[in-house]
């Protein structure tokens, strides 16, 4: 005859039976159905199979009752599950829960519970975590700053202007600047013909004795 866990989950079961021995502790017949079918959705038949089967014999009655406890502690606190609500103290709300999984009730998440610590409790393990995630952002926060102040006198060279010896960014009041101006001044001078150059020719438009005013042909 099939145990109530196989019948619940309409699977053969003989003499060397997983479930049944995993039962003997539930004592009503649709009891021992509701548990199997309930811990079956949660982490799925052949799931629930292979961590019954991963153990020695004797040890699978509390493998089961663990992983049931632990279904319903997940169930009401999806956050910290049954782990949680223990060090929070509030074993009584998984108890809760798993009695009304063996009566045939559904059972949600609670609203106390949204944060995954019950109101006036403390979750190690969430204050723990907390505390790892803020060391972890203070060493983030020093090991940038050493790495700026590491890297500043480099950034500083990168960043220096070029020197004036180059003849770039000169002010027009700067004595290197004023003495350019003086060299292209001088410069245009000496390539402008005057009248005593070589390559100028005067031109007078009169004749005779008169002397009348005289040009001077830039463009020859």
């Amino acid at each position: 005859m099939s145990c109530n866990g196989c019948r619940v989950l309409r699977k053969g079961c003989n003499e060397e039976c997983v479930l049944r021995p995993c039962l003997l502790w539930i004592d009503a017949a649709e009891a021992q159905g509701h548990a199997t079918l309930f811990a079956a959705k949660f982490f799925g038949r052949a799931g629930l199979m292979s961590f019954l089967t991963a153990v020695p014999d004797p040890q699978r009655p509390a493998v089961f009752q663990s992983l049931l406890y632990e279904a319903a502690g997940r169930t009401i606190n999806p956050v910290s599950g049954a782990v949680g609500l223990l060090w929070a103290g509030s074993w009584h709300l998984c108890e809760a829960a798993v009695q009304a999984v063996l009566r045939g009730a559904a059972i949600q998440p609670l609203p106390e519970l949204a944060g995954g610590v019950p109101e006036g409790g403390s979750d190690l393990f969430a204050s723990s975590a907390r505390r790892a995630a803020v060391g972890c952002s203070t060493a983030k926060r020093v090991a940038t700053t050493s790495t700026r102040k590491l890297w500043a006198p480099a950034e500083a060279a990168a960043r220096q202007e070029p020197s004036c010896d180059l003849g770039l960014f000169l002010t027009p009041g700067s004595p290197t600047a004023a003495a350019a101006a003086g060299e292209r001044r001088r410069a245009r001078r000496a390539g402008t013909p005057s009248m005593s150059s070589d390559g100028s020719v005067t031109t007078s438009p009169g004749s005779g004795g008169e002397r009348g005013p005289e040009l001077l042909n830039l463009f020859v």
